[in-house]
C-alpha cells in the first residue's frame, strides 16, 4: 500500500470484493479501521522524512536546526 492507494485498492488489495462489501457492516468498518491505521503511518513517516531533509538542507547551509519533539 502507499499513500495514494484508495480505499476501494486497499479492500481488493486485502482479498475482499469492494462490490460485494455491505457499507456499514463489521467487515466495512474492521477495514475502514485499519485502512486509516496504516495511512495515518504512511504520512507520519513521510512527514519524519521531510522533517529530517528540511534539517540536514538547513545544516549544510551552515545554520544550526533544532526540530521540536
Amino acid at each position: 500500500m502507499t499513500a495514494d492507494t484508495t480505499f476501494k485498492e486497499f479492500v481488493e488489495e486485502e482479498g475482499c470484493a469492494f462490490s460485494l462489501l455491505e457499507f456499514d457492516s463489521p467487515d466495512y468498518r474492521k477495514l475502514v479501521k485499519r485502512f486509516n491505521s496504516v495511512k495515518l503511518k504512511l504520512r507520519t513517516k513521510e512527514e519524519a522524512r521531510l522533517h529530517e531533509r528540511a534539517a540536514q538542507l538547513l545544516t549544510q547551509d551552515g545554520h544550526s536546526v533544532r526540530l521540536p519533539s
